[in-house]
């Protein structure tokens, strides 16, 4: 299913293919690393020992491939996203490379801004932080990265022709059974 999307969204003829590629390759990179996480849980414990640190890094991998995914226009480098982008990802994947390393609470450990050191971790760095980064990132490149007029103009007529697509298919087999 993967190499399909991934064969199918690669051949896109777009002046940005490189980082579509770029980025769908990272998905899949992203999705077999997490896959590998979790087919350690059925290791021996003395070799599945790297799956959380794995799904620890491959997790945020494939969410910033993701997201070049949807930064990306056509013929439009992603530019100064590049950098929130990235300190995103080490935010993300460091924060839960923090909490696996950190020792385990116990009674008697102090509290960070009212949570053990490990939940503050995940939530105030991996959940917090990120959501003060890309939203302030996309607001300074709005008016770069957003859709232009044209591209506007190029998604009403593709709606137009698919909606003229399937009257014609409708007329063509009126008696199909099919309730539209």
């Amino acid at each position: 299913m993967i190499l399909i999307m991934v064969m199918t969204v690669t051949d896109a003829h777009t002046p940005n293919a490189p980082v579509h590629r770029m980025a769908l390759r990272a998905t899949v990179l992203g999705t077999v690393g997490i896959a590998l996480a979790y087919a350690s849980a059925f290791l021996p414990p003395s070799v599945s020992v790297w799956g959380p640190y794995l799904m620890a890094v491959a997790l945020p991998f494939c969410m910033m491939a993701t997201m070049v995914l949807g930064a990306a226009r056509d013929g439009k480098p992603l530019g100064r996203l590049v950098w929130p982008m990235a300190l995103v990802f080490v935010l993300v994947a460091g924060g839960f490379l923090l909490a696996l390393t950190l020792p385990s609470d116990t009674v008697t450990s102090t509290l960070w801004l009212g949570l053990p050191p490990r939940a503050a971790v995940v939530l105030y760095g991996v959940g917090l932080l990120p959501l003060f980064v890309l939203p302030v990132a996309y607001a300074f490149t709005f008016d770069a990265l957003t859709l232009s007029d044209e591209d506007i103009a190029r998604v009403r007529a593709a709606r137009q022709a698919a909606r003229h697509a399937v009257q014609a298919k409708d007329v063509a087999s009126p008696g199909d059974g099919r309730v539209s």
